[in-house]
């Protein structure tokens, strides 16, 4: 009985804000998965996957609100797991480690510069922000740097690639530091 009342003021909220959505400030929603690097070797073994990416529990939600076609505020939530074996700051992980994330983030449309947003097939942005990271409970402040391009499939369902650099603000656990988080999304224009 929860579980329906839940569905219905979901159901009930997402056709507020189609029909009152203007062209101009949308709303967008994206669910998707998420890969997190957090090896410690910078650059050097980027495409490292079998050694540094963490691909488990994959799950990344975001809501995004537009304003001019050039401007977005994004709030994300994302969570995996850093795996038993991957490499977490040039240390072999030895246990199965938990990894939550909030961001939020401000976005720049760049490719709207030099094409009609309306009509364009992709959309490129680039994106600046704060994010909350649980390693094992204990709560990591970053800031996060980004880049991103979303891919028109059919009118308002798009495909997002997207890669953040965070970089770590405090220490408060061991694991915490600069990490890579990359991720791949369905979005719907609300």
């Amino acid at each position: 009985m929860k579980m329906k009342k839940l569905l219905i003021l979901g159901f009930y909220i997402m056709n507020v804000l189609i029909i009152y959505g203007q062209e101009n400030d949308r709303w967008i929603a994206g669910i998707g998965i998420n890969i997190v690097d957090n090896s410690g070797t910078r650059f050097d073994e980027l495409l490292y996957v079998a050694d540094n990416w963490n691909i488990s529990r994959l799950l990344k939600g975001t809501i995004e609100k537009r304003f001019k076609y050039d401007w977005g505020i994004e709030l994300s939530f994302s969570m995996n797991q850093f795996s038993k074996g991957k490499k977490i700051n040039l240390i072999e992980n030895e246990n199965n480690r938990d990894y939550y994330a909030i961001d939020t983030m401000l976005k720049n449309y760049t490719s709207n510069y030099w094409q009609d947003a309306r009509h364009a097939w992709y959309t490129a942005y680039i994106v600046v922000g704060w994010g909350g990271n649980f390693f094992n409970g204990g709560l990591n402040n970053t800031i996060n740097v980004g880049a991103g391009i979303n891919i028109k499939m059919k009118h308002g369902f798009w495909i997002n690639f997207q890669t953040l650099g965070k970089f770590s603000i405090d220490n408060n656990t061991p694991g915490n530091a600069n990490h890579l988080q990359h991720s791949i999304s369905t979005i719907i224009w609300l």
